[in-house]
């Protein structure tokens, strides 16, 4: 199996990518759906917010019983789940209809999150895990790209209903595939002490240890930076063709160029992000909280200025435009795969499901509320240009817990090497 996890992680990513195609489909036809069903930006904002936290919930219930039994039958039946709704969601008559299907499908995107994780941690060491969460960054983004783009060049022709037939039935076939394809690790088959050994992390777990984990420093800081650095991941994306479209004066098809090319700064953040996180883990631990702390808060003072540049009619004003925003998404971007890398090198490896299960909770928290609170600030104010500058601003407390991750994460790690490699010794010689 380990000769073949490069190409068992390009299938995951694969899958991930169609998998968040449905997270922004509906995202570039809010227009239509407020139109057909009499609603506001209020009402539209609430449907991804409960989409998000039902997930979130239904999280934490997969990671635990992905730290229990088999993780490839767990995300197999997970992305079944979720996806049926996904299909449903285009033959919603109502407002009520539509909220009951789209909250369902947060099931999917919800329990495939902590699986995913808890399977990649045992397939890669500590010491190459920032590119391999790159990768799985990319995957995410490149799946909420796909799901704008399908929503935004297919929705102006063919309606807001067709797009969600098309990024859900994929699915299906992913999830036939995996029968074949997945395979099931050792639990602690690459931590230290335990790689080329026949041995396998074996602990016992209940649900009070969840109460355990938040007694690592590392995990309670950046479930805190998940939670309000995320609530402009919420608010930006879901809105920002809207905000483009309503308050800037652009096409559709113009405005989801916008967002494209703020997907493809994300990609190319996530992916230096990724690889500059594993080359500053192995020369120093303590770079890597830092360094994406300072990112951040470029990223605040290039999001500020994109959403602030009106001079976008002219082809050159246009190209001004896209570079702000391209490279405020770059910035932006950065910290992803190296918190979810830092989470990886901080928790046992029985304990993935579960801190993976919180995490998204509280980054699906932040992500749900920051959509919701995106329409309501929109609603308030008569602007979706406040949504986007109020959201921004809360990277600005993200970036201050990554400075204090400074002060624990690599002592985390070394606490966690340490009992890993004591443990291994002692299965060893019994």
């Amino acid at each position: 199996m380990y000769k073949n996890r490069w190409l068992i992680l390009i299938f995951i990513t694969i899958l991930l990518i169609f998998l968040n195609a449905d997270q922004m489909v509906m995202s570039p036809n809010i227009g239509q759906i407020e139109k057909e069903f009499n609603i506001n930006d209020s009402q539209i904002g609430l449907v991804a917010s409960t989409f998000t936290i039902l997930g979130a919930v239904i999280s934490l219930i997969w990671g635990y019983l992905s730290d229990k039994y088999n993780r490839k039958l767990l995300l197999i039946f997970s992305i079944l789940v979720g996806e049926i709704p996904c299909f449903m969601s285009a033959f919603s008559k109502n407002y009520s209809q539509l909220f009951f299907w789209r909250t369902l499908t947060g099931i999917g995107v919800g329990a495939s999150f902590p699986i995913v994780f808890s399977l990649i941690g045992d397939m890669f060491s500590h010491k190459e895990r920032g590119k391999v969460m790159a990768l799985v960054a990319l995957s995410i983004t490149l799946g909420n790209i796909l799901g704008m783009a399908i929503g935004g060049f297919l929705g102006e022709t063919l309606g807001w209903r067709i797009p969600f037939i098309l990024v859900s039935v994929p699915n299906f076939l992913f999830a036939l595939a995996s029968i074949f394809i997945l395979k099931e690790p050792k639990r602690g088959s690459s931590e230290e002490g335990f790689i080329n050994s026949n041995k396998e992390f074996i602990k016992k777990i209940s649900l009070k240890d969840y109460l355990k984990l938040f007694k690592i420093k590392t995990n309670l800081l950046l479930f805190l930076q998940g939670i309000a650095g995320t609530i402009p991941w919420g608010a930006i994306p879901y809105f920002l063709v809207e905000f483009f479209k309503r308050e800037r004066g652009l096409s559709a098809s113009k405005a989801t160029l916008v967002f494209l090319i703020f997907g493809f700064g994300s990609i190319f953040g996530n992916l230096i992000g990724g690889f500059v996180g594993e080359f500053l883990y192995n020369k120093n631990k303590k770079l890597v909280p830092i360094t994406s702390a300072i990112t951040t808060f470029t990223g605040v003072i290039f999001t500020l200025l994109t959403f602030s540049f009106k001079n976008i009619y002219t082809n050159s004003g246009f190209f001004i435009l896209l570079t702000l925003g391209f490279t405020a998404a770059v910035f932006d971007s950065f910290t992803g795969p190296n918190v979810k890398m830092m989470l990886l090198n901080v928790n046992e490896p029985q304990d993935r499901g579960r801190i993976f299960s919180i995490f998204n909770l509280t980054d699906s928290l932040g992500t749900g509320i920051g959509k919701y609170f995106g329409g309501l600030i929109s609603v308030t104010f008569g602007s979706l240009a406040s949504s986007m500058n109020l959201s921004t601003y809360f990277w600005i407390i993200c970036g201050i817990f990554l400075l204090l991750a400074y002060f624990t994460f690599e002592n985390d790690v070394i606490s966690l090497n340490t009992k890993m490699k004591k443990l291994s010794k002692l299965l060893n010689n019994n």
